[in-house]
């Protein structure tokens, strides 16, 4: 498209008469008939005398102008670009007695608009010739009647144009630009030679996977990203710690204790996941130069994705378990789920594979930001976040009247006077006494579990708000005209980092992005600390001690030695 747009409106100026907002000039006037505008001329159009539609849609067709080029531009460029055309092609006419008519040509405002919309995307693609001068006489007036050509028009008495349909264009098109970095060249992989993904290439240039990386500054993602990795690699470690405590040590495989021992697993396998990207982060993100990965391209990929939605829904439901055995336990003193791990394994790890198996189904496992692969943003919603949200919400309601019964029944242990003997109370006061008690003992009992529950709650609640109000930003069709900026600052000069700054606004908050993926990182890490008390160190203690003395024989050496004290 060697002449793209290059004198825009040479024939549309055509034996031009005097110059002002409404000449009296000869020629005739006629519907318009054409095809180029016919979206933006809807008026009796001037034609200069032996001039036809046809003739002046002809020159601007030899010129590049046709409707296939004209929807390569940018939706933002489109219409404002369309506009500048017809309304310099094709004037205003109306008759004014005998063979003459008042002109009205195109105005300044409609040059003007044009000119912000699109000069940016035509300097990205080396196509200055088609910028508007407004300034300048419309283009090709000075062929005609008067020398110095029809200037453009003020508003109030000039052609105003706007569209009758809108017919936009839903992206660019073939037009080829020179990439900048961090822009590289289209390698046109899919089906015929096309573009590798419409969504990341335009014009011959492509945003490297993964590319919201070259829209932040440089390595800002790069090194965010390592530090929430190194936190769910910690997290791995110490949840697994956990487990082989509560697996391993005596008496941690019984109720309620069993509870965090699964809890736990779950939260291991949530956490384990990040062996994929610290062996090969990229591999993990994209299926090659360009594309992102997901199910269908990257096997990887699909397998980290399944194991990361089956542990957060497993993790949700152990969680919610834990809740309400400590609901259970304080408010109605029932230990109803010590015999009901039947059911807890079947509603928890069935619920956690059927949402798996849905996601997986349909074929939405694939990576979107961070380093992980995920269910997709269009539709984690309905497949991930609700299932979740079934679990998260009741159980915190649950949560919150556990520890109202908590708080009154507190409050009244310490209006209370127990001194007095048992024996001077009523059986009413006695029971009143005795679940007081309970109440107590259980949350001195149960206090880690409780404040776990809520640690894993608001962990996904804030995770699930900014993936919900904050990560759509980062859609490439949600930004395909910032895109456009940004390349535009690139190309003239300016360094990525002042670029990326001019580009921030309408990405997600680079701070909050790296809080969101530290918060849910660090789950195995938080349940270590609270778990993890000083009796499991001297459980610890006692089994190595009784592993030394089996493996030396001195067990079976003291058993002898005191056999005799024994008879």
């Amino acid at each position: 498209m060697t002449r793209f747009l290059t004198k825009v409106t040479a024939v549309a100026a055509l034996a031009l008469g005097l110059v002002g907002s409404m000449t009296e000039a000869l020629g005739s006037m006629a519907p318009y008939n054409g095809t180029l505008c016919k979206n933006y001329v809807n008026y009796e159009v001037w034609l200069p005398p032996n001039t036809t539609v046809a003739d002046i849609e002809g020159s601007l067709t030899k010129q590049g102008i046709t409707s296939s080029q004209m929807s390569q531009l940018t939706e933002a460029c489109y219409e404002p670009f369309m506009e500048y055309v017809c309304s310099t092609s094709f004037p205003m006419a109306d008759p004014a007695g005998g063979n003459t008519y008042n002109v009205r040509f195109g105005c300044m405002s409609t040059c003007q608009n044009a000119f912000t919309e699109c000069s940016e995307l035509f300097t990205i693609f080396n196509q200055t010739a088609a910028i508007p001068k407004c300034d300048a006489p419309i283009p090709g007036s000075t062929v005609y009647l008067p020398p110095a050509g029809v200037p453009f028009q003020p508003d109030g008495s000039c052609n105003v144009v706007h569209a009758i349909q809108n017919l936009g264009p839903t992206g660019i098109g073939n037009l080829t630009a020179q990439c900048d970095a961090p822009f590289v060249t289209d390698p046109k992989t899919g089906p015929g030679g096309t573009t590798a993904n419409a969504q990341y290439c335009m014009n011959g240039c492509c945003l490297p996977c993964p590319a919201q990386y070259s829209l932040y500054r440089t390595g800002a993602l790069e090194t965010g990203f390592t530090i929430t990795n190194a936190m769910r690699a910690v997290s791995m470690v110490l949840s697994f710690i956990l487990v082989l405590s509560y697996l391993i040590l005596d008496d941690k495989r019984s109720h309620p204790s069993a509870l965090i021992l699964f809890f736990s697993i779950c939260v291991f396998l949530f956490s384990v996941v990040i062996i994929f990207p610290l062996i090969d982060t990229r591999g993990i993100q994209c299926a090659d130069l360009i594309n992102p990965s997901t199910q269908q391209n990257n096997l990887k990929c699909a397998i980290q994705g399944a194991i990361l939605v089956f542990a957060s829904v497993a993790t949700c439901g152990w969680c919610t378990a834990l809740i309400l055995n400590l609901h259970f336990h304080t408010v109605w003193n029932s230990a109803w789920f010590a015999k009901k791990y039947w059911l807890l394994h079947i509603l928890c790890w069935g619920y956690a594979t059927a949402v798996t198996a849905v996601a997986l189904g349909m074929g939405e496992i694939q990576w979107d930001f961070a380093t992980l692969c995920l269910v997709s943003q269009a539709k984690a919603p309905q497949i991930f976040f609700y299932p979740l949200a079934a679990m998260i919400f009741p159980a915190f309601l649950v949560h919150i009247a556990t520890f109202f019964h908590i708080a009154r029944i507190s409050t009244q242990a310490g209006a209370d006077s127990e001194t007095m003997s048992r024996s001077t109370l009523s059986a009413g006061a006695a029971a009143a006494i005795s679940h007081r008690r309970h109440v107590m003992m259980a949350i001195r009992i149960q206090w880690r579990a409780a404040l776990m529950a809520v640690c894993a709650m608001v962990s996904v609640t804030f995770y699930w708000l900014f993936y919900f109000i904050q990560l759509r930003k980062i859609n490439p069709l949600t930004l395909q005209n910032n895109i456009i900026k940004f390349v535009y600052c690139l190309k003239v000069g300016n360094a990525h980092n002042y670029c990326a700054d001019q580009l921030s606004p309408f990405l997600p908050p680079y701070g909050l992005m790296i809080a969101a993926e530290f918060v849910v990182s660090s789950i195995g890490t938080v349940i270590f600390v609270v778990f993890f008390k000083p009796a499991l160190i001297r459980e610890w203690g006692e089994k190595f001690a009784s592993l030394g003395y089996l493996m030396t024989g001195r067990r079976r050496e003291v058993k002898e030695q005191d056999q005799f004290f024994v008879i």
